[in-house]
């Protein structure tokens, strides 16, 4: 069910409906209370807790004859319920991201050839090439034991996708299923 359609059937007087809704939005308002948390001394339960009350504040005022989403009208209420609980009410947002903005290439220390922000960005291509190659030999080790014509036999099916003998290949999988083998080939999963 829709957020609007549940908005509707709380309007119209069916309370209970409150906590499905509340389920359906909670990670919307629990991810914009934790960015609120902290300003004025507050806690993220404070800040869930306003949000909340944005909710229940949200669905008793919400028109749809206006056209906006449920979802959009209760993160402006949410917005305005969060800034008044931590007494945060600057014109300029500290979601702002030019208020805190630091240059990647801005140096990490006073020293002139130290590292910039830029090199502590994680190279996500570079993490998944050498995870790649360290299941790659972890599995080429282990295949490194089986005798050769098993060793064949498993690459040309799984790598080459061809058809192997299937004595060799029944005999390579038993070995490969060996609790010793087994046990280094799952930690690759």
């Amino acid at each position: 069910m829709s957020n609007e359609e549940l908005v509707a059937l709380i309007q119209a007087g069916d309370r209970d409906r409150i906590v499905e809704l509340w389920h359906q939005v909670q990670r919307m308002v629990y991810k914009q209370a934790a960015r609120w948390a902290g300003l004025g001394g507050t806690t993220i339960e404070d800040m869930t807790q306003a949000g909340f009350i944005a909710v229940l504040r949200a669905v008793d005022s919400y028109d749809p004859s206006r056209g906006t989403k449920f979802s959009t009208y209760l993160f402006r209420r949410l917005r305005a319920e969060l800034s008044a609980a931590t007494g945060y009410s600057s014109k300029t947002s500290w979601f702002d991201p030019l208020q805190n903005a630091v240059s990647l290439d801005a140096p990490l220390t006073d020293d002139d050839d130290s590292d910039t922000f830029a090199d502590l960005i994680p190279d996500p291509a570079a993490e998944a090439a050498i995870e790649g190659m360290d299941i790659r030999l972890g599995v080429a080790e282990v295949l490194a034991e089986l005798p050769e014509e098993q060793r064949k036999a498993i690459r040309d099916r799984y790598w080459n996708d061809l058809q192997v003998d299937t004595r060799t290949h029944a005999a390579a999988m038993k070995r490969l299923r060996h609790p010793d083998c087994s046990r280094r080939l799952k930690a690759y999963l």
